[in-house]
């Protein structure tokens, strides 16, 4: 059983973020969809119950297996995280929001935390992102290091619950007129890695990164961006980006964060 938790704050973002994961996981019949919100002192969990279970029944058109949970403690990102381990979920789907953080249980900051928790992946939708199709996946690589690490069985596991066409995009201002050698041997390996996915490369010589990121997606017609999101050893080997959170800010398309 594939355990895919929404937070919910009852705001608009987090409300997409729950129909944006049911459609897609509405053929899966192994998900189960956990609306899970985190009440803090004073509220009334009647109240919160009672969204809880209203969005349930309205979602329960789109994917069978839904369960609801509120729950309070000292801290929603802990929370969250302790919820996720003892469930082994294998996906968290969390709206964006950041223009008015007070106002939210989570603000857009508390999400890019939650991102770099090493819990499971982490899929950020935008507000205004509606599902259709996971038909196009761009991966962001480094290209240096390639191996097989957990994070990469994790990728992985995603790309076969849909089976899109695979993008690589390397950005690099070194880039000329061929790319390195170096950088030829590290597109073998992952090739080889990626192989039942037939992954196709691209190296891109420009100086900025989102610049070059944001071209290759309307290019491409991408639907989810994968990346990652700390600078720790995974992020070095693989999907290493300057700047994850300004990316993931501007971004119109979901970004999925996946890590050791």
């Amino acid at each position: 059983m594939k355990i895919v938790i929404v937070p919910l704050d009852f705001s608009e973002t987090s409300f997409n973020a729950a129909h944006y994961a049911a459609n897609m996981y509405k053929d899966d019949a192994a998900v189960t969809l956990v609306l899970y919100h985190y009440y803090s002192k004073g509220e009334d969990i009647a109240v919160s119950n009672s969204y809880l279970n209203n969005l349930k029944i309205e979602l329960s058109a789109t994917i069978a297996l839904i369960e609801t949970l509120a729950e309070s403690g000292d801290n929603f990102i802990d929370s969250l995280t302790a919820y996720s381990h003892v469930r082994n979920a294998y996906m968290i789907v969390m709206g964006l929001t950041g223009k008015s953080p007070l106002t939210q249980y989570f603000s857009g900051s508390n999400t890019l935390k939650m991102a770099e928790k090493n819990v499971c992946p982490v899929l950020i939708v935008p507000s205004d992102a509606h599902f259709k199709s996971i038909e196009n996946v761009l991966i962001t690589s480094e290209m240096k290091y390639v191996e097989e690490t957990p994070v990469l069985l994790a990728v992985k596991r995603v790309l076969a619950d849909f089976k899109p066409a695979l993008h690589v995009l390397n950005v690099d201002d070194s880039h000329y007129i061929s790319i390195t050698q170096s950088f030829k041997t590290e597109r073998d390996k992952m090739e080889t890695l990626l192989a039942d996915f037939k992954p196709e490369f691209y190296f891109m010589r420009l100086f900025d990164f989102h610049e070059s990121v944001n071209l290759f997606a309307a290019d491409k017609n991408i639907d989810m961006i994968i990346i990652g999101p700390k600078h720790h050893s995974f992020y070095e080997r693989l999907f290493k980006t300057q700047h994850t959170k300004k990316m993931i800010y501007q971004s119109k398309i979901p970004v999925l964060a996946v890590h050791e």
